[in-house]
């Protein structure tokens, strides 16, 4: 058998023999782990007559004796001083002269005391400390023992002398490992070799046993399998000897802390009620392996993987009743600290279907915003899918990833799974608050009967599903126009921040109330409010989350209505552009970010330029249509019509702008965003009289009007008065159009009729409806934002725009229009002026690409 070597302890060892001081070393670690085999193989190494003297002694039970151990201690001096000094008379030599004479000859000399930890007696280990003080600067003492026998330690450490290796420092590396495998005729993989190694932290014979029984398998992957499965031969002979010789207080508290991987002192007071730092004192004295971890969390604790799977095996067969007791108490410990993987694990072995129902009821909810809830469900598979809890569960985790299909399938076998809770009436709430999200996100009416009321109203005690809850209340006051409500009921939620509650919810608290603010028409708040929980969003890493991107879609919708873009180096502008698509279970994708941002991401993009590409604009009309068939929910996702087909009007998509108003029709019925979407085509199409229809059964209508699309309306009806030479009622019409943009700065329905609008407003004087201010920078956007696209011609110069498409000389004009000849030069030469050109056939071009014609 080849003894792996150990390079950097043989050079430790040979820089303590050759320092100045009394060398004393202290070897200790469990049997099996090398000890031994270490000495043996360092002072066999090469170095000739510069090797130091060595005496050997391998002490047993009847060196506790005083005497015995003094004679035998004397012999083995009188052996090396026969060494150092080979014509020295020893006999009747004391063990003083014989250090004198160690000390006389100047070379380096090591006594090794192999099983050391044999010597108890008081008189035997007093005999021993005398002989380590007396030792002189050119001796080293070596003890090899399992646990250290009862010497002054903390002098020897505080004096500098004392070197101490221990079964950390003994454990085989990968090299090492591998060829102890190959010695076997064991080829393993990587991954086999490090599961091995996993399972045996490096311990020499329990490596060497395993190797041999997986030559004994002669198939390596079955071999490397059965070792894995069942450590117990591994460990029995090297794990047994230590445990059998630990007293019952602190066995015990080995067999209560072994059922964890790693434990951290506040873990092992749960799971035993020793004192943990005694505990662990009286575990380095009697030599019991344990590995120590540092992160951020602090130091955790972790048995050997050996001794664990030792001490497991053990409790499993002779006392399973404690071993389910202390899984249940690991699994609750769990729970509490937010480990929800770890708790689930813990309470699953042991065996308590009644605290996993529990569990779920408690944390399900946290886990799933941790990220967590796909491994739960995992780990719980289907022998408990049929809970009722598990399935809810289900279910948020399904509109976590935007699936409303499936979180409705989840919900509604919920009802008819069992119901085994400690307290029912948390699936009644969870159940409800759960209902709500699913209209919400598949666009259908808000459950509104009595008892889905009633169940909201619960209080369950559970900080995050309070809050969820309470979120939901407030959902279905949102979206029944009952706005003082659900703004009441989210500051409500937000209070839940205090105790505890998660990140992802209060984001969701600050994104609702955003949105509550947009509905009302209050878009100055809404955008304050979205900043807001931006930064929170930033702040407490949720910037992946749904309600993040819908926050971004709120100031982006801003901006859209301030024609104001984003700069490329806005984090803003980094999320529009940064999420995908997900792929569902049917191989469908929706947006990560959400249908509502998506459609705000690309109405945005197509505004990057004064005349969106035929692309740009298409892409709008996409991720309207996809929003509108997942799931739209009216008083929300209608306010995105009209700027969407403004957008395909502006990049001549009359037609695609048409199948975007029948889908929304489809989804609101003949609602006022819709009829007002049909008047924007009609104005398109040159069908003054319809849009004038249109426009009135909206602007006569008593019900609320959203400030934008109040604006556009209004704005709207000013350009149909106005072509139709309607003056006074052009005039009044966007004075009302300012009056309502004002407070929100609402520019964009002017800049998309930009031609009739520069019109309208040339010369208009501020009145009590507007400022001067407000109207010389709607003006100015008409010119920054259309970069000439629609660059204030009059109707005349329009006129004479059209007549020169037809090729006719201007004196034909002039007749046809019955004005003069100079007339129609000077309003020829605006027109040139107007779009930077030098020639009819120029000026023609530039019309025709800024969609003039």
């Amino acid at each position: 058998m080849t003894v792996q070597p150990h390079r950097d302890l043989y050079v430790l060892l040979d820089g303590v023999v050759a320092g100045a001081v009394p060398g004393r070393v202290l070897l200790c670690a469990p049997a099996g782990t090398g000890k031994t085999a270490l000495l043996g193989d360092w002072l066999a190494g090469p170095g000739g007559n510069e090797r130091p003297a060595v005496a050997w002694v391998t002490l047993d039970a009847a060196d506790d004796d005083p005497e015995v151990l003094e004679a035998g201690l004397g012999a083995a001096l009188r052996c090396l001083v026969s060494l150092v000094l080979p014509d020295t008379n020893l006999q009747d030599v004391s063990v003083l002269d014989c250090l004198r004479s160690v000390r006389e000859s100047g070379r380096s000399a090591v006594l090794v005391l192999d099983d050391a930890h044999v010597l108890t007696a008081p008189e035997s280990l007093r005999k021993l400390a005398c002989l380590l003080d007396a030792a002189p600067p050119n001796m080293t003492v070596i003890l090899a023992a399992r646990n250290p026998p009862e010497l002054p330690w903390v002098k020897y450490i505080a004096d500098g002398s004392l070197t101490v290796i221990g079964w950390e420092d003994l454990a085989l590396d990968r090299d090492a490992a591998a060829a102890i495998f190959a010695e076997n005729r064991c080829e393993l993989s990587t991954q086999e070799l490090d599961a091995v190694l996993e399972l045996t932290a490096g311990w020499a014979v329990p490596l060497r046993v395993a190797a041999i029984r997986i030559s004994a398998v002669g198939d390596v992957p079955s071999g490397v399998g059965d070792v894995l499965r069942y450590p117990q031969p591994l460990s029995d002979y090297v794990v047994g000897e230590t445990v059998s010789a630990l007293p019952d207080h602190l066995l015990r508290f080995v067999e209560s802390t072994s059922i964890v991987d790693r434990f951290s002192p506040e873990l092992a007071a749960c799971l035993d009620d020793a004192n943990v730092d005694l505990a662990l004192a009286e575990r380095e004295r009697f030599c019991v392996p344990i590995q120590r971890f540092t992160s951020a969390d602090g130091l955790t604790y972790a048995w050997h993987p050996l001794l664990r799977a030792h001490v497991r095996s053990k409790l499993r067969v002779t006392d399973p009743d404690r071993l389910a007791r202390l899984h249940a108490a690991a699994g609750s410990w769990f729970a509490g600290s937010r480990q929800p993987i770890a708790a689930v694990e813990h309470l699953l072995a042991a065996g308590d279907d009644l605290a996993i129902v529990d569990f779920v009821y408690s944390h399900g909810v946290t886990a799933v915003f941790d990220g967590q809830g796909a491994a739960i469900l995992e780990l719980l598979g289907e022998r408990h899918s049929d809970k009722r809890g598990v399935r809810l569960v289900r279910s948020l985790e399904a509109l976590e990833r935007n699936y409303a299909d499936a979180a409705r399938a989840h919900h509604s076998t919920a009802f008819a799974a069992d119901v085994v809770a400690l307290r029912p009436e948390i699936a009644k709430a969870f159940a409800a608050a759960l209902g709500v999200e699913i209209a919400v996100l598949s666009g259908q009416p808000m459950p509104t009967d009595g008892d889905v009321l009633s169940d909201l109203q619960i209080a369950t005690g559970i900080a995050d599903l309070d809050c969820y809850v309470t979120i939901q209340r407030a959902a279905v006051c949102m979206f029944t126009r009952d706005l003082i409500g659900s703004e009441r009921l989210l500051r409500q939620a937000l209070a839940f921040a205090d105790i505890g509650a998660h990140p992802r919810l209060v984001l969701r608290c600050l994104a609702r109330l955003s949105i509550v603010a947009g509905i009302r028409g209050d878009l100055v708040t809404m955008t304050t409010r979205a900043e807001h929980a931006l930064q929170y969003a930033v702040d407490h890493a949720q910037l992946d989350r749904i309600d993040a991107f819908q926050c971004v879609a709120a100031v982006c919708m801003d901006r859209y209505l301030r024609c104001e873009g984003l700069p490329d180096d806005s984090p803003v502008y980094a999320l529009v552009f940064g999420p995908g698509l997900h792929q569902r279970p049917d191989g469908t994708t929706a947006p990560v970010s959400g249908g509502h941002a998506e459609v705000a991401f690309a109405i945005l993009e197509a505004r990057r330029s004064p005349i969106p590409t035929v692309d740009d604009a298409d892409a709008v009309g996409r991720s309207l249509i996809g929003m509108l068939t997942r799931g739209a929910q009216a008083g929300l996702s209608n306010t995105f019509v009209t700027p969407a087909v403004a957008v395909l009007l502006d990049a001549g998509r009359p037609a695609f702008a048409g199948e975007v108003v029948d889908t929304a029709h489809r989804v609101f019925g003949e609602n006022p965003d819709v009829r007002v979407a049909r008047a924007m085509i009609s104005v398109a199409q040159g069908d003054s009289a319809s849009a004038r229809d249109l426009l009135d059964s909206v602007l006569e209508a008593s019900e609320f009007l959203h400030p934008p699309l109040g604006v556009r309306a209004s704005m709207l009806s000013a350009v149909v008065a106005h072509r139709e030479n309607r003056s006074a009622e052009a005039a009044l019409a966007v004075r009302r159009a300012l009056e309502l943009a004002e407070p929100n700065g609402i520019v964009s329905p002017f800049v998309d009729s930009a031609g009739d609008a520069a019109e309208l407003l040339a010369g208009l004087p501020p009145g009590a409806d507007h400022t001067r201010a407000f109207l010389d920078h709607v003006q100015a956007k008409l010119v920054e934002s259309n970069e000439g696209r629609n660059p204030g011609l009059t109707r005349s110069e329009k006129v004479i725009l059209a007549e020169l498409r037809t090729g006719k000389p201007l004196r034909a004009i002039a007749q046809q229009l019955h004005l003069s000849l100079n007339t129609v030069r000077t309003h020829t030469r605006n027109v040139y002026r107007k779009l930077d050109a030098s020639s009819r056939a120029e000026a023609l071009e530039v019309a025709a690409r800024r969609r003039l014609l």
